[in-house]
């Protein structure tokens, strides 16, 4: 749709207007992007409210952030590696808590591991800003010209073409 298409355009939009700032004001976009995320991959999936796969994936997402913001840009691989590992085994031990059934377990570990990897690897965008921040400039722009022409009424096929061209 088009409000969710907007959202990511905004989110995309403040990430290339902050990246020329360096790593301190990217940092505050990306953690309003993965608040975003985590919360949005569970309500995509229908599992809304999930507060506990949201918190558990957005402290990820800042601990990530973190991390790279704490180490040399030559590390961040070792750092994103790391907290998605960790986190993944905390996902894990949470739905081992679960007194739902198997079925539902299995779906609420899939969403979680999946907003979980999502939003801690949105915190690569650190990472990326201190390598070269006209490439995330250039790379959210084209974000959020995408998306907005990938939500614009137009048949599928078309949509997907005038998206890629955009």
């Amino acid at each position: 749709g088009f409000v969710p298409a907007a959202l990511t355009a905004v989110l995309a939009g403040l990430l290339a207007a902050t990246a020329p700032l360096g790593r301190p004001a990217v940092a505050v976009v990306v953690a309003v992007l993965q608040a975003v995320t985590a919360a949005g991959w569970f309500r995509l999936n229908g599992m809304w409210p999930a507060r506990q796969g949201i918190a558990l994936a957005y402290a990820g997402g800042l601990a990530a952030s973190i991390g790279l913001l704490a180490t040399e840009p030559a590390h961040a691989p070792t750092v994103l590696i790391g907290t998605i590992g960790v986190w993944l085994l905390l996902v894990v031990i949470l739905q081992l808590r679960s007194h739902a059934s198997a079925d539902e377990r299995l779906y609420g570990l899939t969403a979680a591991v999946a907003s979980t990897a999502l939003t801690v690897l949105a915190a690569g965008h650190l990472a990326a800003v201190a390598e070269s921040s006209d490439a995330v400039v250039v790379g959210a722009a084209a974000v959020a010209v995408a998306v907005l022409v990938r939500a614009l009424p137009l048949p599928t096929a078309a949509a997907v073409v005038v998206a890629l061209a955009a």
